[in-house]
């Protein structure tokens, strides 16, 4: 099976059947604060075989520049994960309205599609490489990641193999699509990895302590949110954007009034810290 198609058959399985995230959970604990976190992946036109459960995780290019579009007039400023861990650890300010726009998978649709795009409006991403596919059909050559790192665009890592990594059991096999993964990036790209994308979105505490072990300082999973924390700086939370999602617009206001409703102090105009302690 080749890797595109390997992407389209599994990718839907990230709908599990859990009704609350394993912990860590973010959001929970102290130093909370409010990014949104944007998750795309495929960024190309529909083709006629595409199905629905592919569109799920396809956003075309005229849909990711509406997007942009509407950061850019509401005044949104990107950040990177970086950002976010000193500001949640070090007290370091964020730009009024900050957001994190993360791409996972490194389909060549998103240096060919989004790359001009996210110049066109003055933003920068991050990218989280599958480092088993580079170079393969359908994704980015190292060249092209490392023109990514040449834009200004964080890279992340996104496992060696993409396997659920919650089912890999030996210990050095899981070091392997973690720690090997980030070396074989560092490596290649020239530049240090500090953030890791769960395949999936799914963790469990013994691949949250791997990554940690690694020697990053955040990770990201796909359970939807908006409210970060210190504790969860290894589970952050983020609103996947395709075309069969909400509107950007009405997806931030809908987590915005749920940050309200359970007791945060929300100004929309600017990441807020609210020191809640549970």
């Amino acid at each position: 099976m080749n890797a595109l198609a390997f992407s389209q058959t599994t990718q839907p399985l990230t709908r599990v059947k859990q009704l609350v995230p394993p912990t860590p959970r973010d959001g929970e604990g102290t130093a909370t604060t409010i990014v949104p976190i944007l998750i795309y992946h495929s960024i190309r036109p529909y083709i006629s075989s595409d199905t629905n459960a592919t569109r799920r995780y396809i956003a075309t290019p005229e849909a990711l520049e509406q997007e942009l579009s509407y950061l850019h007039d509401s005044g949104y400023a990107s950040v990177t994960f970086d950002d976010l861990v000193n500001h949640i650890t070090k007290n370091i300010p964020l730009p009024a309205k900050s957001l994190i726009m993360s791409f996972d998978d490194d389909w060549e649709s998103q240096y060919t599609y989004a790359l001009p795009l996210l110049k066109k409006y003055g933003f920068t991403a991050t990218f989280y490489i599958w480092v088993g596919v580079v170079g393969k059909k359908h994704h980015m050559t190292w060249d092209e990641i490392r023109d990514l790192k040449a834009a200004g665009m964080q890279i992340g890592c996104h496992s060696m193999t993409h396997p659920y990594l919650t089912r890999v059991l030996n210990e050095e096999t899981l070091k392997k699509e973690i720690f090997g993964a980030k070396q074989s990036i560092e490596s290649h790209v020239g530049v240090s990895v500090t953030t890791f994308a769960y395949p999936f979105g799914q963790y469990n505490e013994r691949v949250v302590a791997a990554v940690k072990e690694a020697g990053f300082t955040s990770a990201r999973s796909t359970w939807p949110g908006v409210i970060h924390s210190e504790e969860g700086l290894f589970s952050l939370t983020g609103l996947l954007r395709t075309e069969s999602e909400p509107s950007l617009a009405a997806a931030i206001e809908r987590y915005l009034a749920e940050a309200k409703q359970s007791g945060e102090t929300v100004n929309p105009d600017s990441p807020v810290t609210t020191g809640k302690q549970d």
